[in-house]
């Protein structure tokens, strides 16, 4: 298994940027990054591209998109109002410099 970090922009995540670490095999790694290289592309992008094809192409189905929102789990009256006041605090949308180096 090969760790591969991901930095990219998400163009309506508010802070502009995302990133996490994925497990891949290392055959799959040297594939992908093979075909990225065929393609003029890092390997960062070529994955980003595959995920958004595999998301456009296969649309959640309805049933089980109703059903996993309706076993949502519920929040008491108490944490809801916790969870306002934390969004409605001034340094909510703070975000660490070092957090990003």
């Amino acid at each position: 298994m090969r760790e591969v970090e991901l930095t990219y922009i998400w163009k309506y995540h508010i802070y502009g940027f995302m990133k996490t670490t994925l497990n891949v095999r290392d055959d799959l790694y040297r594939k992908a990054k093979a075909r990225a290289a065929l393609q003029g592309k890092t390997l960062g992008r070529f994955l980003e591209e595959s995920l958004e094809r595999m998301l456009r192409d296969n649309p959640p189905d309805i049933e089980s998109w109703s059903e996993w929102a309706q076993n949502l789990p519920t929040l008491s009256r108490s944490a809801v109002r916790d969870l306002e006041q934390a969004v409605a605090a001034p340094n909510f949308r703070a975000v660490d410099p070092e957090m990003w180096q």
